[in-house]
């Protein structure tokens, strides 16, 4: 491993996209002496490693590219220190047991304290693990300050978390499970309605029971019904015909669910919150790290996808994150989730104007809603925020790009954000500033 001390280490950096670009322009503020290779062929890179680098940073946002180059330089040097950014956790896993001298980060994770801050509490421009301990960082007019977080400080109370958890219980998501769910109500309604008659006629409870199992099958009333009199067998007509009717409903939806992903649930842990939690629209790298922190902090999340199909929807529903597939620019699905009575919403789709509108249908729906935003173009973002305010702002790739070139230094790679600047935050009482001289 090289030493960090060393004023002017040589870094050979591999990709070509804007994390790669962002590195490398960071570390050559910091005085390292860089060897930029965006899309090397195996002579190229053999060529930059025989100049006997300190560190190679392989940043890229393919994981198949990411691990050829990585593989290639062990092989080729296996002695130099190395950097990858791998966004899979199980690739990065095997990459790190299988390369030695290797550092495996990921893109999302070094951009995640940067958004999560602000998505628990308005006071925190970055909220992140160091070593096991909550680190959160505040700004104010005397400067930064980093600070373990009591966890207890910025969740709900254990009554009020258990209180939310039983009103989102049994909340349809959608119209076939609300027939399913409505279905499933009238007809132990029916049922219960038809024993208690039958109880009142005088019967047993067990043919009382019997008669309305029969009813709400739609099978018939019992022998007490059909001698009855004229109006014990409207009674009994009427009983038939509504659970024939809600019996069709409630089939229908059991059908239209058994079909469906599935996203969220009826009942359990995926169910949508009713209060206390955070919208997360698009659930790409980004969305899908900050829906995990977001549990991980105990924090309710309900995340929004426009396309099905996308690798994390799935992903996201074995680890027990609710998802609602729509358009995060339509108003009326933010008043479906409960934007009304939620803590935050992040709009961190992969297109700056997507997220921008997002905002504004958000605050269409509660204007003082905290709204954080995922950029890629500071230039589109800054304009539309000088002419509104559309949220809390956070160029990740730039933040990601500070927190890899930290990592090929030695340094903290848990980087804060406030307005254009940016520190690296070390622990509790260790913040540096990071210059753009």
């Amino acid at each position: 491993m090289y030493d960090v001390t060393d004023p002017s280490p040589l870094v050979v950096v591999v990709g070509a996209g804007q994390l790669a670009s962002g590195a490398d322009v960071r570390l050559r503020t910091r005085g390292a002496e860089v060897l930029r290779l965006r899309e090397p062929s195996d002579r190229d890179l053999r060529t930059a490693l025989a100049r006997d680098p300190s560190v190679v940073l392989v940043a890229s946002v393919d994981d198949i590219v990411a691990l050829r180059y990585a593989l290639l330089v062990e092989y080729v040097r296996p002695d130099v220190r190395l950097i990858v950014t791998i966004f899979d956790r199980t690739v990065a896993a095997q990459v790190q047991r299988a390369v030695r001298n290797c550092t495996v980060v990921s893109a999302a994770d070094l951009a995640i304290p940067a958004l999560l801050g602000p998505c628990v509490d308005e006071t925190l421009i970055a909220l992140g693990f160091d070593s096991g301990v909550l680190v959160g960082v505040t700004a104010d007019g005397l400067g930064i300050e980093a600070a373990a977080v009591d966890r207890s400080k910025i969740l709900p109370s254990r009554g009020r978390q258990a209180w939310n958890w039983l009103r989102s219980q049994l909340r349809p998501p959608d119209t076939g499970s609300k027939l399913l769910v409505g279905g499933i109500l009238a007809l132990v309604l029916i049922l219960l309605v038809d024993t208690v008659l039958a109880l009142g006629r005088g019967e047993g409870f067990v043919e009382a029971w019997y008669s309305a199992v029969k009813t709400v099958a739609t099978v018939g009333p019992n022998h007490g019904v059909d001698e009855g009199a004229e109006d014990t067998r409207i009674i009994g007509s009427i009983s038939i015909l509504l659970a024939a009717v809600v019996f069709a409903a409630f089939t229908a939806g059991l059908v239209q669910r058994l079909l469906s992903p599935r996203l969220v649930g009826i009942v359990g842990r995926r169910t949508l919150p009713r209060s206390d939690h955070v919208i997360v629209v698009g659930l790409g790298h980004f969305g899908f790290r900050l829906c995990l922190a977001l549990q991980e902090l105990g924090l309710r999340v309900v995340a929004v996808e426009r396309d099905e199909t996308k690798p994390y929807v799935a992903l996201a529903k074995r680890l027990g994150v609710p998802v609602v597939i729509g358009d995060g620019r339509d108003r009326w699905l933010h008043e479906r989730l409960g934007l009304k009575r939620a803590r935050s919403l992040a709009a961190v789709t992969a297109d700056d104007l997507t997220n921008i509108s997002v905002s504004v249908a958000a605050q269409a729906v509660r204007p003082d809603v905290r709204v954080v935003l995922r950029a890629f173009e500071g230039a589109v973002t800054e304009e539309s925020q000088a002419l509104f305010h559309i949220g809390v702002v956070r160029d990740v790739f730039a933040v990601a790009s500070a927190g890899l070139a930290a990592a090929a230094l030695g340094q903290p790679t848990y980087v804060a954000l406030r307005n254009h600047d940016m520190y690296l935050v070390g622990g509790p009482g260790d913040v540096t500033a990071l210059t753009d001289e």
